[in-house]
């Protein structure tokens, strides 16, 4: 017992505990609603599974690997519930999805220690660690019942294992290296991207026995090449076992993964990528997605290692010294890179995209701070700093949504029979019933009217009915960023709603602004300048605006003249 106690890397505990206390809390955000579109799709195609009917989620954006965990996880726990039921439903379903992103989310801090060990001393390797815990794009992604969680671990763990097989080519690793990539395809088919560091880990691996004067080389080469030959098998076999319905459906799969490619690439417009029109690759991400997913101390540290990591890789190379380090450099470097520019020249550039290199950064800080090794205080401070963003971050998930707040507030401050007027495209609108609804004699009756300001411009309908909503409504909720951003960015192309949106921010409608709901300050993040579902699903700015000058029809027609 003494001698496990002692093998116990206590550090390293507390800093999982810390991890796995930022992951599960709050993992019942917004319950029993499902505000970001994947989850709620995921979470009903899981609801869709049944023996009946060959468990088939009729769901083919992702694979349905994370749709069977998920559903055999919910069938376990209601088995050992008190109340064992057949079905499983939305909220079960949904927080499941969560439940493995959060222990994959664990799993990821986890390899961030396994991998920097590598190339670090353990002091170092535990404050990427740490990092890693605290960066904010993880702790949202552990959130999420979605797939970057599970994505982001698979990619760390095919990473450490191409370590270990330069190493040793045990062929245990070369057998979990092929069910790992396995599973990743089939939680998401885009994992072929995690197949980089497996081709550079062989080439490496080939290298070094072409260079060792000692070994029979044609069978040494021989070997490699057949073990490396197991991992796609491997990956082919589990991709399907976990994923069968991308064969046993394969039109419906190669149909939607053609739209979804279409999507992505630009081929195809629709108006959830306005964002990313006139967008420029590399800049985006640097500006719209990194500061804010990893906070800017963490982005900056982990940039810098970065690119020093590169020079200390050419000079490893130069020197022609040190193997398994400049193995480890290229094997840590060079994936990163790849992924990176792959994805920085979609057209469209969701945060997602980039979610499974978030725990990179961590280790490229960790570099970084190895080198500042003599200014100890100074290091401290720069550490000090990088959690910062993570804590404030993690708020989100610890206090009551901010849907659930502005339909408080409104259900006691907006009077019954209030016309509401606000903006379509949302998975959950608000108001919703609430704690304060539910303590009132009678729920307000709200006449609540969804508008299409998508389409605004390209259906000419939609602005004379614009007009009549303006003329009868009390107030108007604008529940997050996501439409104004985006038009009042590009008023060339879309002149009526960006008119709309520019009159009444500036009171010219009648409407002014009586209140505005955030989770996270606005003076202490600017977040809603970030890639913008990066906050819309967990963390969207409310406005509300009441009507305190009254107009006509003839008036509002004036005021849209363009």
């Amino acid at each position: 017992m003494k001698y496990l106690l002692k093998k116990i890397n206590y550090p390293l505990l507390l800093i999982l505990i810390l991890t796995a206390l930022l992951r599960f809390g709050g993992i019942n955000w917004c319950f029993p609603y499902a505000p970001h579109p994947d989850e709620w799709n995921m979470a009903a195609a899981v609801t869709r599974l049944s023996p009946k009917n060959q468990l088939n989620p009729d769901f083919f954006a992702y694979g349905q690997f994370p749709l069977y965990l998920s559903y055999s996880s919910a069938k376990i726990f209601n088995f050992f519930s008190s109340k064992p039921v057949n079905e499983i439903n939305l909220q079960e379903a949904v927080f499941f999805l969560r439940f493995w992103s959060a222990i994959a989310g664990v799993g990821i801090v986890s390899f961030v220690y396994f991998i920097s060990k590598k190339i670090l001393t353990t002091y170092y390797s535990l404050l990427a660690t740490l990092l890693a815990a605290f960066t904010p794009g993880l702790i949202q992604t552990a959130h999420f019942g979605t797939t970057e969680s599970l994505l982001s671990f698979f990619f760390l763990l095919i990473v450490f294992l191409s370590f270990k097989i330069t190493e040793s080519p045990k062929l245990k690793y070369f057998a979990f290296l092929g069910i790992v990539l396995g599973l990743a395809l089939g939680t998401k088919i885009s994992a072929l991207a995690f197949a980089v560091p497996i081709v550079v880990g062989y080439l490496a691996s080939l290298r070094k026995n072409l260079k060792n004067p000692s070994s029979d080389k044609q069978k040494e080469v021989f070997s490699l090449t057949l073990k490396y030959c197991l991992v796609p098998f491997l990956s082919l076999v589990f991709a399907l076992i976990s994923s069968p319905y991308l064969l046993f459906s394969f039109a419906e799969t190669k149909r939607i993964l053609l739209y979804e490619t279409m999507i992505a690439t630009g081929k195809l417009p629709v108006f959830y990528t306005r964002q990313f029109i006139n967008t420029l690759p590399i800049l985006f991400q640097l500006e719209k997605i990194f500061p804010f997913t990893l906070g800017w101390p963490i982005f900056i540290l982990g940039s810098v290692g970065f690119f020093l990591s590169i020079i200390s890789l050419i000079k490893s190379i130069l020197k022609k010294k040190n193997y398994s380090l400049t193995t480890y450099y290229l094997l840590l470097t060079t994936p990163f890179a790849v992924y990176f520019l792959s994805q920085s020249f979609l057209f469209c550039k969701w945060t997602r995209f980039m979610a499974p290199i978030f725990a990179f950064f961590p280790i490229f800080a960790g570099i970084l701070l190895s080198y500042l090794g003599n200014l100890r205080y100074f290091r401290c401070v720069l550490v000090f700093l990088a959690i910062i963003p993570g804590l404030i971050f993690s708020s989100v998930y610890f206090q009551p949504d901010i849907r659930f707040v502005a339909s408080d507030w409104i259900y006691q401050n907006l009077p019954s029979e209030s016309q509401i007027l606000f903006d379509t495209g949302n998975v959950v609108d608000i108001p919703v019933p609430s704690s304060t609804a539910s303590r009132l004699p009678k729920l307000p009756g709200f006449r609540r009217i969804s508008f299409d300001f998508y389409n605004l411009d390209e259906n000419p309908e939609l602005f004379s009915k614009l007009i009549n909503y303006l003329e009868t409504s009390d107030y108007i909720i604008v529940p997050s960023r996501r439409i104004f951003a985006n038009v009042l960015r590009l008023p060339d192309k879309y002149p009526l709603a960006a008119k709309y949106y520019s009159l009444l921010f500036s009171g010219k409608l009648g409407f002014s602004e009586i209140k505005t709901f955030s989770v996270i300050s606005s003076k202490i993040s600017k977040d809603e300048e970030a890639e913008e579902t990066f906050t819309v699903f967990d963390h969207p700015t409310i406005r509300i605006y009441q009507k305190k000058v009254i107009l006509k029809k003839n008036d509002y027609e004036n005021l849209f003249q363009l």
